[in-house]
């Protein structure tokens, strides 16, 4: 890879080289936050803090995107901008006191806890979600009905880079709460429509329809469009939530729906959280011994 200019050397070594943009570069490598967000935890003004961050966006070294009325602010998602990025906070000591001060105030502002207590139940349906993903990369991974962000904060370990869209705003706040606080800056959250994702062709490793294809007015078209977006060898993750008298029904459905759109789905397992029960199945691409044996 060829390195930067001149010009654009000394644009980043500026724009980084100011100890309030500086912290901003720390505070949004835990997430992505709105302005009024960043002036609580910096404790300045919003045309100062505005003035910062649009420095920053000039030099590559945060990105913008709107949700709703509120335009907010992360970490770069191309690679390459990201590795200068990374570059810069590696050379601050984060234990500086003006630092450990901004991710205090951060905790306060996000309020609830970067850990919370797990009950068995909820302990085997991770693990049912997890074992889906224990023979394949993840990748870069898209959740179709984010909601609070759960099974998307569980998998963002295991994913390059994971996008979750919602068409529910205060779910997109939760969601996006959730992941700052784990300090989950490979996350993303954006309002999106499930029939018409805003992502070109073959851009995601494993989509997540979680909690959709029951609920949808057309479901096929909701599959349909999930893997329009997905990679040749990509995977379709279902999971949904089912009563315990209609599961055998709706696994079936689940089947046919994918069998229909050329997808094979595989074994469909059930599990419970504590509070509902969920059917949860793998669905690849059918190749031409998976049609003859559906």
């Amino acid at each position: 890879m060829s390195g930067l200019s001149v010009e654009k050397t000394e644009q980043i070594l500026r724009a980084a080289g100011e100890p309030t943009r500086l912290r901003l570069l720390h505070i949004c490598a835990h997430g992505e936050y709105a302005v009024s967000d960043l002036t609580e935890i910096l404790q300045q003004s919003q045309p100062r803090v505005s003035r910062h961050l649009k420095i920053l966006c000039d030099a590559g070294l945060l990105e913008r995107f709107r949700d709703g009325h509120f335009v907010y602010f992360r970490l770069p998602t191309d690679p390459n901008q990201m590795r200068t990025v990374d570059h810069l906070l590696a050379m601050t000591d984060a234990e500086s006191p003006v630092l450990a001060e901004d991710r205090a105030r951060l905790r306060r502002s996000l309020g609830g806890s970067a850990t919370e207590p797990v009950s068995n139940d909820l302990r085997r349906f991770n693990r049912l979600i997890l074992d889906q993903f224990l023979s394949h990369p993840v990748g870069d991974l898209l959740d179709i009905g984010v909601g609070s962000g759960a099974v998307l904060r569980l998998l963002a370990a295991r994913a390059t880079f994971a996008v979750g869209i919602d068409i529910d705003a205060s779910a997109r706040r939760s969601a996006r709460r959730l992941f700052a606080r784990r300090s989950l800056p490979n996350c993303t959250v954006r309002e999106g429509d499930m029939y018409r994702l805003a992502y070109s062709d073959n851009s995601f490793d494993t989509v997540v329809l979680d909690e959709v294809l029951a609920t949808a007015d057309a479901p096929r078209a909701v599959l349909v469009e999930a893997i329009r977006v997905l990679r040749e060898h990509g995977r379709v993750i279902l999971i949904e939530h089912v009563e315990q008298a209609d599961a055998a029904a709706t696994a079936e459905q689940m089947a046919v729906q994918c069998a229909a759109v050329g997808l094979h789905c595989g074994v469909i397992r059930q599990t419970f959280d504590g509070t509902q029960k969920f059917l949860v199945a793998s669905a690849e691409r059918a190749t031409t011994n998976t049609r003859k044996s559906a």
